[in-house]
């Protein structure tokens, strides 16, 4: 598809050439006459630090309003309106603010969002959370990352988007955490390498729930989310009653835990029945 405004692509296409710095920026040899491998370079370079291989089309449409990712006839697509790319060099004097926008639109892409009835707020978040990672591991600043969204975000809060506070957050929660990122290994001689290892002394699990909770040394109850992050849900405390070695406790509920490790909950008419099983930690590792 032939650019629409062949000036104002090309202004686009050279300050995404300009991004980076040294051998890592992206090379601007002969753009005058094949600006479609410039646009295709720029995509490239964003895919590039995913590990995964660029398979998207990039293409200037006036009648789109900002950017937009999409798929048509089975081929990924990403749209964007030349003016908008302008107005944004404009405003935020980087060139990172493009490359955040590319990338914002590659990350539904890649999340899946342009998949049929596959919309919301949320994966607006997932796209800008992936931009800012990306474009740390891109060489960007916190505040490079941000300048798009920071110089005209009340543009792209619509129906469909969360409102720009939470999206300049969601931006500084991947670019934080690819910054958690940068020379750490997964694992050191095959554990798993963790800020701060947590020794956990029991494991807990209830009837009728799939989630596993952890005891740790100084009496935390831990629960891990999809991120595999901890969160600190409850404590461990020490029983009064003698048929109980310790007690669980979670948002004001108490459950009885006795000393061959059977969680039991007392209800207020008496009754007490069991609900779940705690085990030491250490005993599991012998098995």
């Amino acid at each position: 598809m032939k650019p629409t405004n062949t000036s104002l692509i090309l202004t686009f296409f050279l300050f995404l050439a300009k991004f980076g710095s040294g051998q890592d920026s992206l090379s601007t040899e002969n753009y005058a006459f094949e600006p479609d491998k410039v646009a295709k370079e720029a995509v490239a370079k964003i895919v590039q630090y995913t590990g995964l291989m660029p398979n998207f089309v990039v293409v200037a449409d006036k009648s789109t309003s900002t950017a937009i990712a999409y798929i048509k006839n089975n081929k990924r697509y990403i749209a964007y309106n030349p003016k908008f790319i302008e107005k944004l060099n404009n405003k935020t004097a980087t060139d990172w603010a493009a490359v955040s926008v590319l990338a914002h639109e590659i990350g539904h892409h890649l999340s899946g969002h342009t998949l049929p009835k596959n919309s919301s707020p949320g994966n607006e978040l997932i796209a800008d959370k992936f931009s800012g990672f990306i474009l740390f591991q891109m060489g960007a600043e916190l505040h490079e990352a941000k300048a798009a969204l920071s110089a005209i975000g009340h543009e792209m809060d619509t129906t469909k988007h969360p409102p720009q506070k939470a999206r300049l957050m969601a931006i500084q929660e991947g670019w934080e955490d690819a910054r958690a990122l940068r020379n750490k290994n997964a694992y050191e001689n095959g554990i798993p390498n963790t800020d701060a290892l947590t020794e956990f002394v029991y494991q807990c699990t209830f009837l009728g729930d799939d989630n596993v909770y952890f005891v740790d040394e100084k009496d935390n109850i831990i629960w891990y989310n999809n991120n595999a992050k901890p969160i600190i849900i409850g404590r461990k405390q020490a029983s009064t009653d003698n048929k109980y070695s310790w007690i669980y406790n979670y948002l004001d509920n108490f459950y009885g835990v006795d000393h061959k490790g059977k969680i039991w909950k007392e209800t207020t008419y008496g009754s007490v029945f069991i609900v779940g099983e705690a085990r030491l930690v250490k005993d599991k590792e012998k098995e």
